[in-house]
């Protein structure tokens, strides 16, 4: 049986799974049509950029092809993101890109934002189980592959876990930091999504597993990467007396702090600074708040998620204490939601079979 982990992020879509796949595109949906004069060019491929399916006799576009080519794709902000019909296709194409094309049944692992958990958990379970509609690749990774998938069983873990498990355990869940997983310890997360920020303190149990401290746990919203993307549409228009930009442009003025407007350069690099130190005050000032004199006695603070590398350098400069990077951070959940699926089903079958 294939396990799936799919990490549904407001900014990214992250899936691995049991086969060794791993897929990352954006989060976005946008209505498809006709592409075929594309292919005349050698722009129809394979490529995850690529993404065309059609569902139901309807046609979209998925990730970096919404972004390019839709002229209306949306990223679902909604608190019960999980019953929009958009959510369950991107669940599904992100499973069939990991997944061997013989594969039919698969079991899912998946999170959900702290404040939302409690509420929420039971449902998602609930909807993300059963069989899932056909898919008929147009274009993208699967080629032209049509194909239906079902989940059997579903585990939905609290977000931020996933990403204590990638931080504490190695893929053998052999410990990263031996001096962590005793008894008592306790470690404390930073997940920096695209809208909302998951803060974590988990206590270490006997058997080396970890159980979280409500108390100290919680979700700060609309503190992310999304500040970013709207202080620098903001500051396009201003620069450029009034034109908007295009989100496709984002993550490249992200990474040069420029951009060409009418052939003249126009430089980003007050407004991402700026914009940079003042979400990471933000996202230090809520950890101090809600932690308060429990953060001097945690052992170590992580910090992960898609936007982890971007804020890690402020946060450093800002929380006194020892901080930490998980490694590949954008994936630290669903490698961790992975490991805990694998590791939840691994012991029903020991039992099972005893």
């Amino acid at each position: 049986m294939t396990i799936v982990s799919v990490d549904l992020g407001y900014g990214y879509v992250k899936a691995v799974s049991t086969s060794g796949k791993k897929v990352l595109f954006p989060s976005l949906v946008g209505a498809g049509h006709d592409r075929s004069l594309a292919g005349l060019f050698g722009s129809q491929g394979q490529d995850i950029s690529e993404c065309h399916v059609r569902v139901n006799g309807q046609e979209f576009f998925l990730g970096e092809l919404a972004k390019k080519e839709s002229k209306n794709s949306v990223r679902i902000f909604e608190q019960d993101r999980y019953r929009h019909e958009h959510t369950k296709l991107m669940m599904n194409a992100a499973i069939q890109l990991v997944t061997p094309p013989e594969q039919q049944v698969v079991r899912l692992v998946t999170g959900l934002p702290l404040d939302f958990y409690k509420q929420q958990a039971k449902e998602v379970k609930r909807v993300l189980e059963g069989v899932y509609p056909e898919l008929e690749w147009v274009s993208g990774p699967l080629g032209r592959a049509t194909r239906r998938i079902s989940v059997e069983q579903c585990i939905v873990f609290p977000q931020g876990a996933g990403a204590v498990m990638s931080a504490l355990y190695s893929d053998q869940l052999a410990p990263n930091y031996p001096q962590l997983v005793e008894e008592g310890a306790k470690v404390g997360l930073i997940d920096i999504g695209f809208r909302t920020t998951d803060f974590i303190v988990v206590e270490i149990q006997k058997n080396g597993s970890f159980k979280p401290k409500p108390e100290l746990s919680g979700t700060i919203d609309v503190q992310g990467v999304v500040n970013l993307h709207r202080d620098i549409l903001r500051a396009f228009k201003q620069k450029t007396g009034g034109s908007d930009l295009s989100e496709e442009y984002i993550d490249r003025i992200i990474r040069t702090r420029m951009i060409r407007y009418r052939g003249q350069p126009v430089r980003f690099d007050e407004t991402i600074e700026s914009s940079l130190v003042h979400t990471s005050t933000k996202i230090a000032d809520g950890v101090k708040e809600s932690w308060n004199n429990a953060m001097d006695l945690l052992d170590m603070i992580f910090v992960a998620g898609g936007g982890g590398e971007l804020y890690f350098p402020y946060l450093k400069k800002m929380l006194s204490h020892q901080l930490e990077l998980v490694s590949d951070s954008q994936f630290a959940n669903a490698l961790g939601y992975l490991k805990l699926g694998r590791a939840i089903w691994q012991a029903e079958k020991r039992e099972n079979a005893m």
